[in-house]
């Protein structure tokens, strides 16, 4: 069974890089990749994704609020993505109710196998 993906980043070059970086793994099905939460309203139902990635890092400042929004929005679970994480960081999301993060600059490879990793974690707890 292949994960179905929602990818919210609003920096178009790393969104991209991130969604062409995810369609190579056969077991990810990538529903959409938009720049916002609003952008994403309809994937969310369309789409019925699995585990949403969510970039935290937002020129607004309004990451962990994007977060606690999605958790309001879907069943889906919410996973940040960033480019670095900080203990404060990573306990802000997660109290906005992220699952999990994940770095954008590690491997496709292992990338994929996380976000695979996730998504089963999910599916079967």
């Amino acid at each position: 069974m292949r994960a179905r993906v929602l990818l919210i980043d609003e920096h178009d070059e790393a969104r991209t890089s991130l969604a062409q970086r995810l369609r190579r793994n056969a077991r990810l099905e990538l529903v959409g990749a938009v720049a916002s939460v609003e952008e994403a309203a309809d994937l969310l139902t369309t789409g019925r994704p699995d585990i949403v990635l969510l970039d935290t890092h937002r020129h607004d400042g309004r990451g962990i609020e994007a977060c606690r929004e999605l958790k309001q929005r879907t069943g889906a679970p919410v996973v940040a993505l960033a480019s670095f994480m900080t203990p404060q960081l990573w306990r802000a999301v997660h109290e906005a109710g992220a699952l999990d993060y994940l770095l954008k600059h590690v491997d496709t490879e292992q990338l994929s196998r996380s976000i695979v990793r996730l998504a089963d974690r999910c599916q079967h707890p």
